[in-house]
């Protein structure tokens, strides 16, 4: 529960929001936030009314640990987390507690953050540390759980939204909910679209520009001891991007991500059994300027279907235990266009390639008086490596003291990350496969500490980290007269760190609260734009009545970073200095369904490098307006 830029607290207008929190992201099942056995940090939709004309991105981006490279480009630009020292492949993202991934990445599975509506989010819920127990592969280093908008009590409300913003950008949204008998729904609609600016940076380069849709629909039936939901959803983004650093280009990328799922619990009385499934496929297509028409260069198709069985019992006050099944099946399709050809042919195909697993987990929590004690193991096997076997130990002490409690606490945990299909499965002629390629491993010890207020109006967070990484997949060139290469375990490092978190709530009028975060790396070769130092600080003053102003800071500290130079044919390193920035949104309650925001980013239009070579945004602004019906 380390804190996040933005987040206030209780206010005359919010006193519903006194109720202690739950978050069910730490143990599969739910929990007071303050009983979780690490630190969880939960954005609730309260929470999330601060950050309105933001993206996940740049929201996620003030979250304690956290750096997303590309976040201050333009924004069809990648968005890298960099996690406690950590790399995309780190992370797992979840939405609604189920794994949504890409399998088109070369060296990652996590969804790509720039197809989100944040209009669509409802609370976001982030586990830092060694997850592999209970989430399988790529929860090395974070699992962010996004939670989507529910559905409401009434037979039918909705909210409608326009904005519109700096780089002539605007953008739409719609959604309605309701619940009729014992069925219930939900669905949601967005575009969004923007002239944008270069990606690149120089002189006289056109501009970037892109649009975004997102449509999402649920559908549920419950009773008092079952329900069933079934969902469906579609991403897609349009967008120009340039050659690389300091070079003006005339590419475009088409991704496109669709997904359905089902999920079904039944309660009984001492505990739930849950189902949980989503079937997704991706699609990635990038097109050239070729004599004045666009022409399709290469594309990756990847399908990935998901499923998990487990059970939650609270056998006593002292007992609970969460343990499950899960499957899991990945397959990946490329094509690309030959030198001197006329439209693309296949490199590889969906029914040629294909990665499973099949896991064993389970999870208990063991409680006694103040000492507690969550133990948990899994058990991988997979087509290509076959077993492998983690293990998570977490003791810590929990002390009630009314309305306050005081948590300290010790995890050590083991956790690993699969090969991806490109990774095993290469795409010639210049990605050779490997099939024997190992997991990438690590083990992680975190202290934790956290002192405060049960409701959140006070809180003192504390983690400290170490892990150590082993096997670490790296592309090596093997034929120096083709310059073919193949994914090797060939690496290691070693990270630690320390993350800080306060949050105070003066009154009903003033709220305060910042985080600092540091993270160093053994290896410098893994040291690629990942600062040592990350700060986030906000100030939350409601002056009048329907009215919020919440000013934020941001600083991020100094960073290697390296780019082609295409003039010399070589890899220019370089050190990027440290930047600071202040921003600032406005929230204002016209009438019971009608709010107005502006969101100011760079305020001080502060000049300064996120990513060599690209350019970072100046000063912007968002300016919206949503009715609820």
């Amino acid at each position: 529960m380390l804190f996040v830029t933005g987040i206030s607290q209780l206010s005359a207008q919010e006193k519903e929001e006194k109720l202690i929190p739950e978050v069910t992201i730490a143990a599969k099942a739910k929990q007071q936030l303050h009983k979780t056995g690490k630190n969880v940090q939960l954005l609730t939709s309260k929470d999330l009314e601060k950050f309105k004309g933001q993206n996940a991105a740049e929201i996620l981006n003030q979250v304690s640990g956290y750096q997303i490279t590309g976040n201050f480009n333009n924004g069809p630009e990648p968005k890298s987390l960099k996690i406690r020292g950590g790399k995309l492949a780190n992370v797992l993202i979840l939405v609604d507690g189920i794994p949504l991934k890409d399998v088109t990445g070369n060296d990652y599975n996590a969804t790509d953050l720039r197809l989100f509506a944040s209009e669509n989010i409802e609370s976001i819920e982030i586990l830092n540390g060694a997850s592999s127990v209970l989430y399988g592969s790529n929860a090395t280093v974070s699992v962010i759980n996004i939670k989507t908008k529910k559905s409401s009590q009434q037979a039918s409300e909705g909210r409608i939204g326009a904005r519109i913003g700096s780089f002539g950008t605007f953008g739409q949204n719609l959604s309605a909910q309701g619940k009729i008998n014992q069925w219930n729904y939900q669905f949601s609609g967005s575009n969004e679209k923007s002239d944008g600016i270069s990606a690149a940076l120089g002189e006289n380069f056109d501009k970037d520009g892109f649009e975004k849709q997102n449509a999402n629909a649920t559908v549920g039936y419950s009773t008092q001891n079952f329900n069933v939901n079934v969902n469906a959803g579609y991403q897609h983004h349009y967008y120009d991007f340039d050659n690389g650093a300091f070079e003006d280009g005339k590419y475009k990328g088409n991704d496109t991500q669709k997904f359905s799922g089902l999920n079904a619990q039944y309660s009984y009385e001492k505990g739930n059994i849950t189902f949980n499934s989503r079937i997704s496929a991706n699609e990635r297509i990038v097109r050239n300027l070729n004599n004045n028409n666009y022409q399709d260069q290469y594309s990756y198709q990847g399908q990935n279907i998901f499923a998990e069985l487990y059970n939650q019992t609270q056998f006593s006050e002292h007992i609970n235990l969460v343990a499950g099944i899960q499957y899991e099946t990945q397959n990946l399709g490329s094509k690309s266009l030959p030198w001197g050809g006329t439209s693309m042919q296949n490199v590889l195909t969906l029914g040629e390639t294909e990665i499973s697993n099949f896991d064993v987990f389970a999870n208990a929590n063991l409680a006694y008086q103040i000492f507690h004690l969550d133990l948990g193991a899994r058990l991988n096997n997979h087509s290509k490596y076959n077993n492998h076997f983690v293990y998570s130990v977490n003791p810590f002490i929990l002390t009630d003291l009314d309305d306050n409690f005081l948590k300290i606490g010790y995890s050590y945990a083991t956790a690993f990350i699969a090969p991806t299909l490109y990774q095993s499965y290469g795409s010639l002629p210049y990605v050779l496969p490997n099939f024997d390629l190992k997991p990438e491993t690590n083990a992680s010890h975190e202290l934790d500490f956290s002192f405060g207020k049960k409701d959140r109006s006070f809180v003192v967070n504390a983690s400290v980290f170490s892990r150590k990484e082993k096997d670490v997949f790296v592309y090596n060139i093997v034929d120096f007269n083709t310059y073919a290469g193949k994914f090797l375990n060939v690496d290691s490092n070693k990270v630690k760190g320390v993350e800080l978190g306060v949050q105070y709530h003066f009154n009903e009028k003033v709220n305060v609260g910042g985080n600092f975060s540091f993270a160093e790396k053994d290896n410098p070769a893994t040291r690629l734009r990942s600062p040592k130092q990350r700060a986030n600080a906000f100030l939350e003053i409601l002056p009048i009545k329907n009215n919020r102003i919440n000013i934020s800071y941001q600083y991020t500290s100094k960073r290697n970073d390296a780019y082609y130079d295409s003039s010399s044919f070589s890899t220019k390193n370089v050190e990027l200095e440290a930047f600071h920035l202040f921003n600032l949104n406005i929230n204002q309650k016209i009438t019971k369904s009608l709010d107005t925001y502006l969101n100011v980013g760079n305020v001080l239009n502060t000049s300064y490098t996120d990513v060599i070579g690209f350019t970072t945004k100046p000063r912007n602004i968002t300016l919206g307006v949503e009715y609820k019906f």
